[in-house]
């Protein structure tokens, strides 16, 4: 009888852990501005080899609003 009880109830605690998971995850705004600009970057600086450490802290610095794009 316990046993019949214990399954349903992991079920749900299982489902919960993934759902959980699913939303802390989740890109927030400024990881999906750091994409955006990232890839931006790249595209204008055609042809030329830029430090990928670089890109992003340039990206970075721009979401957060601290410097002119």
């Amino acid at each position: 009888m316990m046993r019949d009880s214990l399954l349903p109830a992991a079920v749900i605690f299982i489902s919960a852990l993934a759902i959980a998971g699913a939303i802390l995850l989740r890109p927030t705004g400024f990881d999906r501005c750091l994409d955006i600009v990232s890839s931006d970057i790249n595209r204008q600086a055609g042809s030329a080899t830029l430090d990928p450490r670089d890109v992003e802290a340039q990206a970075a610095r721009i979401c957060a609003g601290n410097d002119a794009r």
